[in-house]
């Protein structure tokens, strides 16, 4: 690309090429009366014709002189073209690129938002797709995006090639609108950072962090951080489950993670909405007659109480079902679909 100074020095040497050479081809034909060009309108009529490449023949040279200048608008023709197509080409490839570093935003609510993209977050991503929830990921690296771009469709999953301190930027994956922020930085301290800064522009979001020091976890909640999970504590539960009770190790793996298939299990939960068909049972009359409806288990309770949620596990037999309720049901694939279209919502709380 040139500099703005050398193309309008490459223009206005265009633009005196194109007079002297439109004055020479008017010199050799208006003399001839077999010709077609004989006036100035002529000459210019003729040279964008041919410029363009339209080529409508009304006007042509007949002279020597003036085919042989004819040439410099045939020739320079090619040049136009070649320019245009460029132009289009560069505009075309601008606007795909942009696009791919999402800059054009999305317009995702009430989403899952992802800061920071590494193998750990990867597997965050899959499990939040499996459950068909819509995520956005904020990279500040662009080898990143070339990878979850080529990984994932753009139906639940949307990426932003950002720096992290441009926080109107980061605004284009919709943030304010968003369920759950995850930061998912490799260093504890840099999350810890980062997250103070995020949530002095969006404060009423729900925060989720992944730490690597589980001795930060009163730390991050000191800060206003809705959940905070320690990746080792959680794996060394789980190996040490393995260890002494390895069918609870290996049922456990699988009900947190989000199935795909229909033989697999789910702990899921729901949305208790006006028209969920339990709404103001007791949970033992729940729990009955979902093992017997929807061949699924009701295990928890997850309720509003004074604006903050309360989880109730193994609820007492005479808890009432409300509506805003969460219920905590065990599922297998097909019987996940039955309860589905039995409440009616799709499963995942968003807060």
């Amino acid at each position: 690309m040139f500099s703005k100074k050398t193309n309008l020095i490459i223009t206005i040497i265009g633009f005196l090429l194109f007079i002297m050479f439109s004055w020479l081809l008017l010199s050799f034909e208006k003399g001839d009366e077999t010709g077609s060009i004989k006036s100035i309108s002529d000459v210019l009529w003729y040279a964008i014709i041919t410029l363009t490449t339209v080529g409508y023949g009304d006007y042509f040279p007949v002279t020597q002189g003036g085919k042989i200048i004819s040439l410099f608008f045939v020739i320079s023709s090619l040049g136009v073209l070649g320019f245009f197509i460029s132009r289009l080409t560069n505009k075309i490839q601008n606007h795909m690129e942009l696009k791919k570093n999402g800059h054009f935003g999305t317009n995702f609510e009430n989403h899952f938002v992802i800061f920071g993209w590494n193998t750990f977050g990867q597997y965050v991503v899959e499990q939040i797709i499996k459950a068909n929830s819509k995520v956005a990921i904020i990279t500040d690296k662009k080898k990143d995006v070339d990878i979850i771009s080529n990984t994932y469709s753009d139906d639940n999953l949307f990426v932003l090639f950002s720096d992290y301190k441009n926080f109107e930027e980061i605004k284009k994956a919709n943030v304010d609108k968003a369920s759950t922020l995850f930061v998912n930085f490799n260093s504890d301290t840099d999350t810890l950072v980062y997250l103070v800064n995020l949530k002095k522009h969006f404060p009423d979001i729900n925060y989720v962090v992944s730490l690597n020091n589980p001795d930060l976890k009163e730390t991050y909640k000191t800060i206003g951080t809705t959940y905070v999970i320690s990746k080792n504590e959680i794996a060394s539960k789980l190996v040490a489950s393995y260890i002494f009770e390895p069918d609870v190790a290996e049922f456990t793996e699988d009900i947190i993670a989000t199935s795909d298939i229909d033989d697999e299990f789910d702990f899921l939960q729901y949305e208790v909405t006006a028209t969920n068909p339990y709404l103001g049972m007791k949970y033992i009359d729940v729990f009955i007659a979902a093992k017997k409806e929807l061949n699924a288990i009701v295990l928890g309770l997850s309720s509003n109480v004074s604006g903050k949620r309360i989880l109730h596990k193994n609820p007492k037999d005479d808890t009432t079902i409300n509506k805003g309720d969460y219920i905590l049901i065990i599922s297998d694939g097909n019987s996940k679909k039955q309860v589905e279209s039995t409440f009616g919502v799709k499963e995942g709380r968003r807060y």
